[in-house]
């Protein structure tokens, strides 16, 4: 198949999209500590100098997230015909592709690091410190996370559905909204090699922070030694499965993987909540959702002027330019599953499933690791400090009624959340490499297939040599300036075709225009031909 030819795949920027990769990671795997110092320095320069541009960007994507869903654009459909996938499946995938394993670690762990440093000049590991842990544990993966997502998506939502232009490449929706052809190529250039560093060196951390947490796991319950073996063995079998997932496509593949991810997710929330401090949690997860329901806009916007202990940089600006690197993965992702769905829909789907679903997580997790310290059954902030944070979690849920059950559920839950994660990564990868996609806008299986080996095997370079992941989380940061300015000006573009193809037009006329029971009939028609019609009929 044409498709399928290699004459077909951009060579050019996988080739040098690869160099550079390489060359980064040689760089922090010989001269380790300069590259630590390095990435430090960035960290302080993004954090520190553009930490409040960060939040306020952070904020406005909330604002625009609901203006959609209470406006008449909400009710524009992304396609004219029936959504493929089911409402779970549809907030499975997106919610699994988004957080993925890393999710699992910070469900059970940020809550201790917010303890010994906590926001507002509050005495570290005070009462009050603890009430704010798991509140901004919501905070940071709650409604501001998810509307980055899902207004980010919007552009190449609109573009793909409503304007009909054929590609799903960012580059080639940002050169369309450039006047300036000569400046869209370039710009458009420049996309198309960046995407693949920045997905590829994302994912490091994905792996870190997932792999361990795996094998420490499996090396607790079949009582062998958690070593470098172990670890490439799940590595191993991550790459298998992927490459499996490629075979059978994203429709039965990751919709299988993040459905059976998610059960295994809820199984293992509820037998927490059911076996292990109950009231608790309970209790808990009042005082956390009630703090940070009465404190959302103070916590959104909190800068830390006067005190200048930097918290909301460190942390809230962090996590908000650390979520919007993965933005032009998810901007595809999300764009192909979508398909049939309004605005208001995708919209209500992302900040609403996602956030309860992490909401859920966060607050049983957290809640339970903070009751298993206070309780001095597991020294887990020091285990954390002394680098142990894995077994920290193992150790935890051993505390549990059958912690053979709980950490087996628990392995199954992580290890689908961590392929799920890298599936959607390499989907979008495969199509931003490949010139023309298939009729159904498919990459190639040889494609995703070699972007499946190099997404495992540059973080397994990291694991093997033991290399500091935690600098290379930091140094990633880079790609969130250029990312601030890219977006601002993609969703600002999107809003002007919007108001010009729908802003004559009432909220009625273009709910009846966008009726899937009119969708044969108006399924070829321009918007402008579509905005007449209801005109006329109205």
């Amino acid at each position: 198949m044409q498709n399928s030819h290699p004459s077909n795949f951009d060579r050019t920027t996988v080739a040098i999209s690869l160099i550079i990769v390489a060359a980064l990671s040689a760089f922090f795997l010989t001269d380790t500590e300069r590259a630590i110092a390095v990435a430090g320095d960035i960290f302080s320069l993004i954090a520190y100098n553009l930490g409040t541009p960060i939040l306020w960007f952070g904020f406005a994507m909330v604002v625009i997230g609901f203006y959609f869903m209470l406006s008449k654009y909400g009710s524009i459909r992304m396609g004219n015909e029936k959504p493929e996938y089911s409402t779970f499946s549809y907030i499975t995938m997106m919610a699994l592709a988004g957080v993925g394993s890393g999710t699992v670690y910070w469900a059970f762990l940020e809550w201790s690091y917010y303890i010994k440093t906590p926001p507002f000049a509050i005495e570290a590991g005070s009462t009050l410190a603890h009430e704010w842990a798991v509140t901004y544990s919501l905070h940071h993966w709650g409604v501001t996370a998810w509307a980055l997502y899902a207004i980010s998506a919007v552009p190449i939502m609109y573009s793909y559905y409503v304007r009909k232009n054929p590609s799903l490449k960012i580059s080639d929706v940002v050169k369309g909204m450039i006047k300036n052809e000569t400046a869209g190529k370039v710009i458009g250039r420049i996309i198309d090699i960046t995407y693949p560093i920045a997905v590829v060196f994302g994912l490091i951390i994905v792996l870190a922070l997932g792999v361990p947490i795996v094998s420490a796991s499996v090396a607790q319950l079949v009582g062998v030694t958690d070593g470098l073996s172990l670890k490439l063995a799940m590595l191993a079998v991550v790459a298998a499965l992927l490459i499996i997932s490629s075979f059978v496509g994203i429709e039965k593949g990751m919709q299988n993987i993040s459905s059976y991810g998610t059960y295994c997710l809820i199984g293992l929330v509820a037998y927490i909540l059911i076996f292990g401090p109950t009231l608790f949690i309970l209790e808990n997860t009042s005082t956390s959702l009630g703090m940070w329901a009465s404190n959302f806009i103070h916590m959104s916007l909190y800068t830390d002027a006067i005190d200048q202990a930097k918290f909301p940089q460190n942390w809230t600006a962090y996590f908000w330019a650390y979520w919007m690197i993965y933005i032009p993965m998810m901007c595809v992702f999300v764009t192909k599953v979508s398909k049939g769905r309004t605005l208001r829909e995708v919209i209500a789907c992302m900040l609403g499933g996602g956030t309860a679903g992490t909401a859920t997580l966060f607050a049983v997790v957290g809640s339970f690791m903070m009751k298993t310290q206070l309780d001095d059954k597991v020294n887990i902030s020091q285990m954390v400090a002394d680098g142990s944070a894995s077994q920290s979690i193992v150790a935890a849920l051993n505390t549990l009624p059958f912690p053979s059950v709980i950490l087996a559920v628990f392995i199954v839950a992580t290890f689908l959340l961590l392929v799920t994660t890298l599936d959607g990564s390499v989907f979008t990868v495969a199509c931003q490499t490949q010139r023309v996609l298939d009729r159904n806008k498919n990459p190639a299986t040889a494609l995703k297939i070699f972007w499946c080996l190099v997404i495992i095997a540059i973080p397994a370079v990291f694991i093997i040599v033991d290399a500091p992941v935690g600098s290379m989380q930091s140094a990633i940061l880079i790609f969130a300036a250029p990312l601030l300015v890219l977006l601002t000006f993609m969703i600002t573009k999107t809003f002007g075709y919007i108001r010009e193809d729908y802003g004559h037009l009432s909220a009625a006329e273009i709910e009846a225009m966008h009726k899937l029971e009119t969708a044969p009939a108006t399924s070829q028609s321009s918007v402008a031909e579509q905005a007449k019609a209801a005109a006329t009929a109205a």
